[in-house]
């Protein structure tokens, strides 16, 4: 009999396989190969990445908490002595330390010849600056072979950016007064600015940011995303509608748990705005990325390597809930976000593990805050300034 023809990526079944199975990405450098090294070896490595993890994750919360404690010039004193080999550590020491001793439980064999550069790009769900430009092993560069890619991250940034001249054009209009002038009117500055944001992204972060060489690939979990994250936003706004809003009297003396801003009944009417969704959103596109460069590509990679997650479902549930608790403590001590980055934490980390593309989650991310920024009557502020009688 033929051979069915291969599905869409974007196709139906595909969509809701996303919801209904795990299949995690086993070239990514996250599935051991038990049979390459002694298992007592393989277990040392679990541990040292397991450990390593929550390690970090301490120097990273002194980084954020030290001014608690602290004066002003003792902080800056203070994070700076750990903030900065803690940043070299994780991104860029602690991939090629890990490659040295891991190379044979992580990467496949036919893997091995390009394995420190998989190991520091494309197993943390990178770009590769280097395949982009100028190919590798006789391959053409990833910005020839997969230019339909690289065409719709642009296309989706111009709509974004396009979203924020609209939102803002009053803010504009106040401080680039001088240079709209000079550029002769404003559609001519926008388009100034606009020619010069995609030529960044062009050269510069799209190289380091997106994976290109299974971005076609992360489509369905970008949509998948993007739906659940609507629709877990707008029950979360009912339920700050109907049970949390009535009670605002009530929470209002816990300084943890009060509610800010318009009441949630009254930012429902937001999801009829999409521009200024995509306003807020094209900012957050980049802080989005830089967030789960840390919490998934960094903190999310070591626990997948620390339990066996292809083995069974309690152990990718180990590296899931790891991960997500290190994204939500990182909020402290505002309640409700912490709510929120441990749910989401969860499911981004597991979609993670199957695309293992930094911006795919990245921009979700983005669109996911936004909405949450817009729809829940919280505080988005974290840290020790957000303590009582800071």
């Amino acid at each position: 009999m033929p051979s069915s023809p291969p599905e869409s990526v974007l196709s139906w079944n595909l969509f809701k396989r996303c919801f209904t199975r795990v299949e995690l990405a086993r070239d990514c450098g996250l599935i051991a190969r038990t049979d390459a090294v002694p298992a007592a070896y393989l277990r040392r490595i679990r541990l040292w990445n397991f450990l390593e993890a929550w390690g970090v994750f301490a120097l990273v919360m002194a980084v954020v908490w030290c001014a608690y404690w602290l004066d002003k010039d003792a902080t800056k004193t203070a994070r700076t002595l750990i903030a900065l080999p803690t940043m070299l550590w994780m991104f860029v020491l602690s991939p090629l330390v890990h490659y040295r001793f891991e190379k044979d439980i992580f990467l496949l064999p036919h893997q091995q010849r390009r394995g420190m550069g998989l190991y520091f790009w494309e197993f943390r769900g990178l770009g590769n600056p280097f395949r982009y430009y100028v190919g590798k092993d006789g391959e053409p560069p990833l910005v020839v072979k997969h230019w339909r890619c690289v065409a719709g991250v642009m296309a989706a940034m111009t709509v974004l950016y396009l979203s924020a001249a609209w939102t803002f054009s009053a803010e504009i209009d106040a401080r680039y007064a001088a240079k709209i002038a000079a550029c002769g009117g404003k559609p001519q500055f926008i388009a100034l600015l606009l020619c010069g944001l995609l030529a960044v992204w062009f050269f510069v972060l799209i190289p380091f940011m997106v994976r290109l060489d299974n971005f076609a690939r992360s489509l369905r979990f970008i949509l998948a995303f993007l739906t659940a994250s609507l629709v877990f936003v707008v029950l979360f706004n009912l339920f700050f509608q109907f049970v949390l809003d009535p009670l605002r009297g009530v929470l209002e003396p816990n300084h943890f748990l009060r509610l800010r801003g318009a009441l949630a009944r009254d930012r429902i009417g937001a999801l009829a705005d999409l521009p200024a969704i995509g306003g807020q959103w094209s900012g957050y596109v980049t802080w989005g990325w830089v967030q789960q460069l840390i919490f998934a590509s960094y903190f999310g990679v070591l626990f997948g390597r620390a339990f066996p997650v292809e083995r069974s479902r309690r152990d990718l549930a180990k590296a899931c809930l790891c991960s997500a608790t290190a994204f939500s403590l990182v909020h402290l001590p505002n309640f409700w976000l912490m709510v929120f980055t441990f749910s989401g934490g969860i499911f981004g980390t597991l979609f993670f593990y199957q695309m293992f593309n930094l911006f795919a989650l990245g921009f979700s991310h983005g669109f996911a805050g936004s909405l949450l920024n817009k729809l829940t009557p919280i505080n988005f502020s974290v840290g020790p300034d957000q303590m009582p009688g800071r």
